[in-house]
C-alpha cells in the first residue's frame, strides 16, 4: 500500500526532517493512556517535561542527538502507556529510548513514521497544519 502524503504533512517533513516537533510530541503524549492496574479503566498519562525527561535520561547512562530530543520525549511516555508492566522503570525505559533512536542500522525518522502508521491505522488524522 503506498502512503499518500498531504501538502501540510510535507511541509511538516521539510521543517522537522523527519523529527518530531515540541508541538507534535506534545498533541501525541496529551492523547496517550494507560490501564489503571487496580480498576481496568484507561487513565491520561502524567506528562513529565522535556527538561525532566531528559534528565531522566542523562541519569541512567543515556544520551541522544539534538534533533531527537522530542522523539525522546515521546517514547519516554509511550514506554509508560504501553508498555508500563516490561519496561516499569526509568532504567528500562531509557535503554529502550536510547536503543530506538540509536539503533545503528535503523532510520533516524523511525520515530515519527511508527507513529504517523500507528495513528492512519488507529484512524486518527493528525492535523498538520497545526504543527508547522
Amino acid at each position: 500500500m503506498k502512503y499518500l502524503m498531504s501538502e501540510e504533512e510535507a511541509a511538516y517533513q521539510t521543517l522537522y526532517q523527519g523529527h518530531f516537533s515540541r508541538k507534535l510530541a506534545s498533541w501525541a503524549i496529551s492523547n496517550m493512556e494507560l490501564e489503571d492496574a487496580a480498576t481496568k479503566e484507561m487513565k491520561p498519562v502524567t506528562i513529565r517535561s522535556v527538561d525532566d525527561v531528559i534528565s531522566i535520561l542523562k541519569a541512567n547512562g543515556v544520551e541522544i542527538p539534538d534533533e531527537s530530543t522530542f522523539d525522546g520525549w515521546y517514547l519516554y511516555h509511550m514506554t509508560i502507556a504501553d508498555y508500563a508492566k516490561s519496561l516499569p522503570t526509568d532504567k528500562m525505559r531509557a535503554t529502550y529510548v536510547e536503543e530506538t533512536i540509536c539503533d545503528p542500522d535503523g532510520d533516524p525518522t523511525n520515530v515519527l513514521a511508527c507513529f504517523v502508521a500507528k495513528m492512519c491505522n488507529k484512524g486518527i488524522p493528525i492535523m498538520w497544519g497545526l504543527f508547522v
